[in-house]
């Protein structure tokens, strides 16, 4: 091979060389401006932020701040006051999405399109009667407040307690998720909660040829059952269509109390019958009337919320002596018919 041959070989590579690097940069350079044009195109197409309930797009936001604060202000307008914390019942989600001529809302216009859509939680307790929940109060000590009240509106201020007040029910202060709707900021608004029946009374519509007796067996109660739910039909005639009550009506919850009562009442004075010469015989004369006395009577009184349901005597002593009323028994003859008498 001459030194010719080698050198135009050498030029060709050469040339293969640059023909190669002359398209590898003109594929790079297009490559640029494609990415170029992807990237202003890109950067012009808007993006939101979309709020999903349970799955379900409602509204859309400008940006994830705004998603947030959308969120707080739901969580603040559903607690108000409580202090629970809080938190929504439903599957909060937001989410990237472009937009184009889609609507994006202010937070405040957010707010009110999601408002009727979700449930605000917060952290409560129930006082629960017997297991089951009655009445949400938005903390433990204003529940044990509430049962207070409860238990002192049985009891006036002058009365004196024999022993604690108790319930008849099992009530205990459990901690629950609730609806803020749900929960009662107001101490004598639940007591009156849980001072209404559970159950209804049940009554009964008279039919010809029932009598109160009738009734009342058949209902599984006593005549004075009868009589003590139905006081206005005693001593009166029932007719067919009258209603009469057959099952007394249960209260949410009954408070037992037990009251020391103190009573005064009149001792009468005791007879004493002498016999008197001064007096004819077979009659009597009152020689001195005599005055009562008093007694002082101590009882333990129990009631089921304002229903007396026993009373027990555990003192009793005299407190002024009665005088006694004197009569005179006659022995004596009797005067002469037409004689004088004696005054």
């Amino acid at each position: 091979m001459t030194f010719d041959d080698h050198t135009n070989r050498n030029l060709l590579r050469l040339e293969g060389h640059l023909r190669f690097y002359k398209t590898t940069t003109l594929i790079l350079l297009v490559l640029v401006v494609l990415l170029a044009a992807i990237l202003i195109i890109g950067g012009r197409r808007k993006f939101a932020r979309g709020i999903r309930i349970d799955g379900e797009l409602i509204c859309l936001v400008k940006d994830q701040r705004a998603a947030e604060r959308v969120h707080e202000k739901l969580l603040a307008n559903g607690r108000g006051e409580l202090p629970g914390e809080a938190s929504l019942e439903q599957q909060w989600e937001v989410v990237a999405l472009p937009v184009d001529d889609s609507e994006v809302l202010s937070v405040s216009e957010a707010v009110e399109r999601l408002t009727p859509r979700v449930t605000v939680l917060v952290a409560a307790y129930t006082i629960q009667v017997d297991g089951k929940p009655t009445v949400n109060l938005p903390s433990e000590d204003f529940a044990s407040r509430v049962l207070d009240a409860l238990k002192h509106s049985y009891l006036q201020e002058d009365e004196k307690l024999v022993e604690p007040q108790t319930f008849l029910q099992e009530v205990t202060i459990a901690p629950v998720r609730a609806e803020a709707s749900t929960v009662v900021t107001d101490i004598a608004t639940a007591r009156e909660q849980l001072s209404r029946p559970t159950t209804e009374a049940k009554t009964y519509t008279v039919k010809p040829g029932d009598y109160p007796e009738s009734i009342a067996a058949h209902h599984g109660m006593t005549q004075t059952e009868f009589y003590e739910l139905n006081p206005e039909t005693r001593g009166n005639v029932i007719h067919p269509g009258d209603v009469v009550k057959v099952a007394a009506a249960v209260s949410g919850i009954t408070v037992k109390t037990v009251k020391e009562v103190t009573r005064t009442e009149e001792v009468p004075p005791e007879v004493e019958r002498p016999y008197s010469a001064s007096v004819p015989k077979g009659q009597t004369e009152v020689a001195m009337e005599g005055e009562p006395g008093e007694r002082l009577v101590v009882e333990h009184h129990t009631y089921h919320n304002d229903k007396l349901v026993g009373k027990k005597e555990v003192d009793s002593r005299i407190t002024k002596a009665p005088s006694p009323r004197r009569v005179l028994v006659g022995t004596g003859d009797a005067p002469p018919e037409g004689g004088d008498t004696e005054e």
